[in-house]
């Protein structure tokens, strides 16, 4: 009935229609409610100044103004009436119903997971997207647990693992979401400011919600340190912290089908590049590794490193499954840069080098190393006192000495005794009428019985000569 008694006088008297909205906003009794204008207009209003004017009242007096531009209205004046350039919308012909959706995100969204800052007390608003972001942490945290548990053929999930995934999640989600929620804060302060306002919305949100999700991102990362064996926590971080990065694009972009299905897409793309992440760096860093082999379509890698990596058919007490092994079989840890296994059948240990292959029940497990690891594994083993390697052999010997030997040294071809003699006698040679015997080629005195010759610095002796 107000409508039908309203007529149309052909102008656009822009700056008095915010006048009247102003007033009626700012006289509602609760404070804390979002107070919003939504302007439908052509942006050609009759007194550019004065609506200008009028829009600024608007804003001292925290009253948002959200504008849905026609086709031929300039996008430009209407940002400077809504003071935020990401609250102006245009309306195509026949899409007037997308518009009007885009600025309902805009007046009920807004936060680090919605489309634009909500004008609804800054706890209020602090609080609604911690909530979010815990409950999006939680589900990407438990994705991945689930996952990486699937991708070693263990349980999906222990009633602890759920514990601590749950726990971390949480924390890691309100964390993230109050450290992005921070910039929305500073905007809103500056918003008033002709100059500086569109400046801040087109900054500093950006970076807002970067930071925000790379913050929620590194937490999770650091958490799954916790799940896979020997990922490193500081690398585990940065490798988070660039997944939320690179999802919050993907959040943001998905954030355009709406508030629901933004959320779960967003949270896909969020958990999917996190873990991506995680595995290029740790697949970047990892010195040593095992291939275990499951058939011939299916093959996983598990970093080696100083926490033990389990394998056998016990799938809560190892890290890897081996159906048909024994409940713990194989225990493999990187130890000074040399793979140690650990058999417990035998109870043995030993070193194994790279491309080592062993059937532990119905997987094939072949131990990897970077080229570098690789390397200095050779080194070490080639070198002296090396873990289990076989000694080399003694060099062989020769039947004249290349010189003369040194004062008080025993002469080429003597024996010796357990006690090293202070002089031992030469061998000693038969005299012709007493040959030696067959079975003992080389007989001679007991050093009791005969003084012991000294021997002289002087050049070798002769050899001795034939027996006629």
């Amino acid at each position: 009935q107000a409508i039908a008694e309203l007529g149309a006088g052909g102008g656009t008297a822009m700056d008095l229609g915010l006048q009247a909205a102003a007033a009626d906003l700012v006289a509602l009794p609760d404070k804390t409610l979002p107070r919003t204008v939504l302007l439908f207009t052509d942006g050609m209003p009759d007194d550019e100044a004065a609506a200008l004017a009028a829009a600024q009242d608007c804003r001292q007096q925290q009253v948002r103004i959200v504008a849905i531009g026609t086709g031929d209205a300039d996008d430009d004046y209407l940002a400077q009436v809504t003071g935020d350039p990401q609250l102006v919308f245009r309306a195509n012909s026949g899409r007037f119903e997308e518009s009007f959706q885009q600025a309902e995100r805009a007046i009920y969204g807004g936060s680090l997971v919605e489309s634009s800052a909500r004008s609804g007390g800054f706890l209020r608003s602090l609080l609604r997207t911690a909530g979010w972001t815990a409950l999006a942490a939680l589900g990407v945290s438990l994705a991945l647990v689930v996952g990486q548990n699937r991708y070693v053929h263990r349980p999906p999930l222990t009633a602890r693992e759920a514990g601590i995934a749950t726990i971390g999640g949480l924390t890691a989600g309100m964390a993230g979401g109050v450290a992005g929620q921070l910039p929305y804060a500073l905007v809103s302060a500056g918003a008033n400011l002709p100059a500086i306002g569109p400046l801040l919305a087109w900054t500093v949100l950006p970076l807002g919600r970067i930071v925000g999700w790379a913050i929620l991102g590194a937490l999770v990362g650091r958490g799954l340190a916790l799940f896979i064996p020997n990922l490193d926590p500081r690398r585990a971080l940065s490798g988070g912290a660039l997944g939320g990065a690179a999802g919050a694009v993907g959040f943001l972009a998905a954030s355009l089908l709406g508030d629901f299905a933004g959320a779960l897409v967003g949270a896909a793309i969020l958990g999917g590049a996190i873990g991506l992440m995680l595995a290029l760096v740790e697949a970047a860093y990892r010195q040593a590794w095992l291939e275990v082999r499951y058939g011939q379509k299916e093959t996983i890698t598990v970093s080696l490193g100083a926490e033990p990596v389990r394998i056998g058919s016990d799938s809560r007490a190892c890290h890897v499954y081996a159906r048909g092994a024994r409940a713990l079989a194989y225990q493999y840890k990187l130890e000074e840069g040399k793979v140690v296994c650990v058999d417990y059948a035998t109870e043995t240990s030993e070193i194994v080098q790279p491309n080592s292959e062993k059937e532990i029940g119905g997987v094939t497990v072949t131990v990897r190393a970077s080229r570098k690891a690789a390397s200095d594994g050779e080194a070490a083993a080639s070198g002296p006192g090396a873990g289990m390697s076989i000694p080399p052999p003694p060099p062989p010997k020769t039947s004249r000495p290349a010189a003369p030997s040194p004062p008080g040294t025993l002469a080429p071809g003597a024996k010796t005794s357990a006690r090293p003699p202070v002089a031992p006698p030469p061998p000693a040679v038969q005299p012709k009428s007493d040959p030696p015997k067959e079975d003992s080629p080389t007989t001679s005195k007991p050093a009791s019985a005969e003084a012991p010759r000294v021997i002289r610095p002087v050049p070798p002796p002769p050899p001795p000569h034939k027996k006629s």
